[in-house]
């Protein structure tokens, strides 16, 4: 199993915690302009202008720092999904998953360090044990709502929004491919294939 560092202490004085953010920003700036493989301890202190030894303080090595930034850009995204959602009219389930899909690609033009990290930080333990968390629980809750919409039976096997959620994400990661932005050729093909599985899920055709 793969395991994870974890930061080895939390901060404390004002001082630390900005030494942390410098830290974090500094993982955050290079992964979005060299990708995440160029987000090495010594490029990170170095962007940070951080002495090595005070980055070891706070972060055992490099999975450490981007499990933390995986962490803030997770609860972030995950905050705006609740809000939006809260105030959502869904008719349908493909409605739901179409919007699901506006407010992802929304938020990563917006935040194109997390792009980054979520779309091309993968092979890192850390990034991967976010992105598995994340897509579990982002499933659940549209389980959740689709349940109390009425819109799916509460027995419906809610592995169908896992695929469905896994589906939209594979579509993301593909149209953004280039590292700049997402291609809307084939996010317009992906939505596609996304609508017609809630379709059919609609229609019965999934259990």
């Amino acid at each position: 199993m793969t395991t994870v560092s974890a930061p080895r202490r939390a901060p404390v004085q004002a001082r630390s915690k900005q030494t942390v953010a410098r830290i974090l920003e500094a993982a955050a700036a290079i992964a979005d302009e060299q990708g995440v493989d160029a987000a090495t301890t010594r490029a990170i202190a170095d962007r940070a202008g951080v002495a090595y030894p005070s980055l070891y303080r706070f972060f055992a090595d490099r999975d450490a720092v981007l499990d933390e930034l995986m962490k803030l850009h997770c609860a972030e995204i995950d905050a705006r999904c609740v809000a939006a959602e809260q105030i959502w009219t869904i008719t349908s389930i493909a409605e739901l998953l179409n919007n699901e899909m506006d407010l992802h690609v929304d938020y990563y033009r917006r935040h194109p360090s997390a792009a980054g990290l979520w779309m091309g930080g993968r092979a890192s333990p850390a990034v991967a044990k976010h992105v598995h968390m994340r897509m579990q629980t982002l499933a659940d809750r549209l389980h959740n709502i689709l349940v109390e919409a009425g819109l799916i039976p509460r027995d419906t096997d809610p592995r169908n929004m896992l695929v469905a959620v896994e589906m939209a994400d594979r579509i993301l990661e593909l149209s953004y491919r280039d590292d700049v932005d997402f291609d809307e050729d084939i996010l317009s093909i992906g939505r596609s294939a996304l609508i017609a599985f809630g379709e059919a899920l609609a229609n019965g055709r999934h259990a």
